[in-house]
């Protein structure tokens, strides 16, 4: 989930920069879970929406392409690991989460309680080391999410926080390189997209698996914009 490779914090660059990539491939152990902040998308006009781009991209061998039911705008991610099991690592007992998880939880809630619902619109493919993904275009607003919480006295800014934040939806995770030159040229014959708007007026509290491609994740609390 980090997007590094000497490169700058800018869409630009990185579409600059897209055939000096080498695609990273090389994952995480798989196993362990950590929290993120994130807006799932479940909109079935968006679902329907991302047919035609998944089929076009699930025929590259270099990317494992996220099925519709995956997809969802990351805000932040957090650096605090817990345990494989909700049971044993963020499940609230009487309502009380464990003590971690409730830091971030109270965090999340009254830096949310200042937001409210927007519209977010992805315009066109790019590419990380790791990932394709579409730019998006919401006028600021999951960056000053991002801003908010890290901003927030009991939360840690990591490397892709704040003025480094890029907003972004993920539709793969690269595999290999096998056809990647192919894929580079598909991405630019094919850049903009036209998929319908995402409307987010709800944030997800998350463990996500640590290396996971795609990651999964499990709920653990939802907040209303």
């Amino acid at each position: 989930m980090t997007h590094d490779e000497e490169m700058a914090s800018d869409p630009a660059e990185f579409w600059r920069r897209r055939r000096d990539l080498t695609p990273t491939t090389d994952d995480a152990d798989a196993g362990s879970y950590q929290l993120g902040l994130l807006a799932d998308i479940t909109d079935p006009a968006v679902h329907t929406g991302y047919r035609s781009v998944y089929d076009a991209l699930d025929r590259f061998d270099c990317l494992d392409t996220t099925l519709a039911g995956s997809l969802h705008l990351t805000i932040k991610l957090f650096d605090i690991t817990v345990a494989s099991s909700p049971d044993s690592g963020w499940s609230s007992a009487d309502g009380e989460w464990p003590p971690a998880v409730g830091r971030v939880d109270r965090a999340v809630t009254e830096t949310l309680s200042e937001h409210s619902p927007f519209e977010a619109t992805v315009t066109r493919f790019n590419l990380f080391p790791d990932v394709v993904y579409g730019e998006v275009a919401d006028d600021g607003r999951l960056a000053a999410l991002n801003q908010a919480v890290c901003d927030h006295p009991d939360v840690s800014t990591l490397g892709r926080d704040g003025e480094e934040f890029i907003p972004h939806l993920t539709f793969g995770h690269f595999e290999n390189d096998a056809d990647f030159e192919a894929f580079v040229d598909f991405l630019e014959a094919n850049r903009r997209l036209s998929l319908p708007s995402i409307g987010v007026d709800e944030i997800e509290l998350v463990a996500y698996e640590v290396g996971g491609r795609p990651p999964s994740y499990d709920r653990i609390a939802t907040y209303d914009l």
